[in-house]
């Protein structure tokens, strides 16, 4: 059998113009609604509208990730649909040409639309969130607190009253709250030196910060040593969670660095592994959604019942989009293994599409 023959190429064709129009459709609901929800945002802050659309724009990318097997899943069943309407699908069985015959080829189209987002579009994605995020952060974000994790070591960053506080250290144990040799630099508003701090450790009591075993260097002042000093702090272990960077900022080549200097700094890597597993069984969970998409759409007309069969299948589709959500958060939480919970919904959603489409050839 020539998977790409004449007939093959067609259907790989149809599927491929029903997938851009579909993702043209929505990639312009996604602008319309998320320029609604910044201008929302943005309120009576002084942001000019070029500033609006270029964020608008360098999120859409993460968005249409984001909605990329439903885009697949729509797109097929569409395909699927007008090809039963206008019987081809009728004239193909005639001629004993099996239904897998088109279900294949839209499947590799689908898993090569994955690929090209794993490898190519998903880096250009995650620089865009990246600028769109350091963007909101200047324009949008109320709170100077931040982290970055380096192969220098654990950054931080909070206020500490009108001034603003940055620490570096090497790593950061999460039982005790203790930053290893911690460094802590004081800036002031106009971003003048104002204190440092180097020490062996510094431990997050309540709201003190208590640091032993080193020393204070003040400006115009030369440096003291102590053998403990505290300083007051917002810092606690869930403040220091949620700093972490998000992850759609990392492409799917960076995240494993990412995750070991997570690993090295101390820090919790769950759900960094859970988004990288989840990116690559996306890749292969589109070629399952057309399966899925075939198994809801090629019921002979003759049967009735064609447009609630049809609104079933967008019903499946969702729940199994929000099956995946769920089966994330399991295995962001460690109550599932990574790898388990990111094939889960692939998986199922092979083993519904092909029991469906075997019932409807076979059966």
């Amino acid at each position: 059998m020539r998977i790409f023959g004449l007939l093959s190429r067609y259907a790989s064709r149809s599927f491929l113009a029903s997938f851009g129009g579909t993702l043209s459709c929505l990639f312009c609901i996604i602008i319309l609604f998320d320029f609604a929800e910044l201008q929302r945002r943005a309120g009576n802050k002084d942001i000019s509208l070029v500033i609006k659309l270029k964020m608008v724009l360098l999120r859409s990318p993460h968005f249409l990730e984001q909605i990329l097997p439903f885009l697949v899943f729509a797109a097929a069943l569409f395909i699927f649909w007008r090809m039963n309407r206008t019987n081809e699908l009728l004239i193909c069985r005639s001629v004993g040409v099996s239904l897998w015959r088109l279900i294949l080829p839209i499947s590799l189209t689908a898993l090569m639309i994955g690929f090209i987002d794993l490898t190519a579009f998903n880096p250009l994605s995650s620089i865009m969130q990246n600028q769109y995020e350091k963007l909101e952060k200047h324009y949008l974000s109320k709170t100077k607190d931040d982290m970055k994790v380096t192969s220098t070591g654990l950054w931080l960053s909070e206020k500490m009253g009108p001034n603003q506080a940055i620490y570096r250290a090497d790593k950061i144990d999460f039982k005790s709250l203790t930053l290893l040799n911690p460094n802590i630099v004081i800036i002031s508003p106009e971003n003048n030196f104002i204190e440092r701090l180097d020490a062996k450790t510094a431990q997050i009591q309540g709201n003190q910060l208590v640091l032993k075993e080193g020393w204070e260097t003040h400006v115009g002042k030369s440096t003291i040593a102590f053998s403990e000093k505290t300083i007051n702090t917002t810092l606690t272990k869930d403040k220091i969670e949620r700093m972490k960077v998000s992850r759609a900022t990392f492409s799917f080549w960076d995240l494993p660095s990412y995750i070991s200097l997570l690993e090295t700094s101390g820090l919790q890597s769950l759900k960094y592994q859970m988004y990288w597993h989840s990116m690559l069984a996306v890749t292969f969970w589109l070629g399952a959604m057309v399966l899925l998409a075939a198994a809801f759409s090629c019921r002979p007309h003759r049967q009735g019942k064609t447009v609630l069969i049809l609104l079933i299948g967008l019903i499946v589709g969702f729940a199994l989009y929000f099956f995946r959500d769920i089966t994330f958060a399991l295995g962001a939480s460690g109550r599932l293994p990574p790898v388990i919970a990111a094939w889960l919904p692939p998986l199922l959603t092979l083993m519904v599409g092909a029991v469906l489409v075997f019932n409807q050839e076979d059966g």
